[in-house]
Formats: structure tokens, sequence, C-alpha cells
């Protein structure tokens, strides 16, 4: 038989809203970069065309996104974990951030 701390309903919870508020934030971004990936990408993978700058921002742009996915994916299915969870949120919000600069650079 197992004893469960007083306190593991709340973390849980907290975890849960923390995740959700993540997700609230994270997933507009990933679409607004989503787009901006498939707007730009007929001019940076375009036949004949040599790799320059664009390419760079577009490849750095396209990393940050699916980091983002992935960290996002990955705090929802580590909500019940005791453990290290706590990265995930802040991955989320570090790889938005460089999305942001790349998008930036970008545009």
């Amino acid at each position: 038989m197992t004893s469960r701390t007083p306190g593991a309903g709340v973390a849980v919870r907290t975890r849960r809203l923390l995740a959700l508020l993540a997700s609230l934030a994270g997933g507009p971004l990933l679409l607004l970069y989503g787009y901006l990936l498939a707007w730009f990408s007929p001019e940076i993978t375009g036949a004949g065309r040599a790799a320059d700058r664009g390419a760079a921002w577009w490849l750095v742009l396209l990393l940050a996104c699916l980091a983002a996915a992935g960290c996002l994916l990955a705090g929802w299915l580590r909500l019940r974990r005791p453990g290290r969870w706590w990265p995930w949120p802040v991955g989320v919000g570090v790889a938005l951030a460089v999305g942001w600069l790349a998008a930036g650079a970008l545009a």
C-alpha cells in the first residue's frame, strides 16, 4: 500500500495550470510560426537558390518551432511525474523567444 502526500493533488493542479497557460500562450505563436514557415518556404527552398542568410533564419525558426512543440508535448506528458517537470514550460518560453527573434529577422 502506498501513502500519498497531502500536497500531491495541489502540485498536480499547479502543473496542469502551468501547462495550460503555456499552451494558451504558445499555441497561437506556434501557429504564427507555422504560417511564416509556409510563407517563406518557396523563397528559401526555391530551385537554384543559394543558401543565404534568409535560409539560416528560416532553419532557426523551424527548429525553434519544433522545440517549442516538443516541450509543450513533454510538459503535458510529464504532469503526473513528481520529478523535474518545470524545465518544460521554461523550454517553451525559450524556444518561443528564439522563434520570435528569428521571425523578426526573417520578415
